[in-house]
């Protein structure tokens, strides 16, 4: 399917976006991660996870129910599933503050959000090319990065959150070929970012340094749950 940018702008300007796109310019504004690392403070945490709690709005206005006062919970597992994501996905945030002392549970509370994410996507497509794309590409990024890890835990760990995100990462793809719909596609793109944002925290921690890590990692990573947030949509 031939993807036009116009319809994919037309969703990009959503008047439900506006709440994520104002506090992802305060975050940048107050916090300037394209300068350095923002502060280990418990403010920094809190506007940080701002975007995100907003694309969790967005997706429950979105999800179709009537009286959402009454029904805060979408009777849809695809949005229920994917606003845990975007929940866990929160707190993970906040953990990485303290990008030293918390990536261990940041990185566990990311495991689960992906976890949410998979659930949400429902099966892939069993036996297909693409299915062994990313198995291939999961098991490459596990063993470039496996040799620059101290200690057996955090292999195993890199390892589990590896594997989890190249799952969703196929689910997202398979969603795409069976739907062919721009809301499938804006989910998968959004996954991808995802996993570009990962990878980039991945490579500065364990194998270089990068120049303006933190900027580039936000600006990817709040693009992706911009994505998987689209993707939840209606036709």
């Amino acid at each position: 399917m031939d993807i036009k940018q116009e319809e994919i702008i037309l969703r990009l300007k959503n008047l439900f976006l506006i709440p994520f796109y104002v506090l992802s310019a305060v975050y940048f504004v107050l916090y300037q991660p394209f300068l350095h690392y923002p502060e280990e403070t418990f403010s920094a945490a809190f506007f940080k996870v701002l975007p995100i709690l907003a694309l969790i709005g967005f997706v429950r206005m979105n999800a179709g129910d009537e009286d959402i006062i009454h029904n805060p919970i979408p009777k849809s597992d695809f949005h229920k599933f994917t606003i845990l994501g975007l929940l866990f996905s929160s707190i993970g945030d906040a953990c990485l503050i303290a990008r030293e002392t918390m990536f261990i549970p940041g990185m566990l509370f990311f495991s689960i959000a992906q976890a949410w994410y998979m659930y949400a996507l429902g099966p892939g497509n069993k036996g297909s090319r693409l299915e062994s794309i990313f198995y291939l590409g999961g098991t490459g990024t596990f063993l470039f990065l496996e040799c620059s890890i101290d200690g057996i835990f955090m292999k195993f760990l890199v390892l589990i959150y590896t594997g989890l995100i190249f799952t969703v990462g196929w689910r997202a793809a398979s969603r795409f070929e069976r739907e062919q719909s721009y809301p499938a596609f804006l989910g998968f793109a959004g996954i991808l970012l995802f996993t570009f944002s990962d990878f980039l925290i991945a490579i500065n921690k364990w194998k270089f340094y990068i120049p303006f890590t933190e900027f580039l990692v936000m600006i990817t990573y709040y693009g992706g749950q911009l994505g998987i947030a689209l993707g939840t949509l209606k036709h």
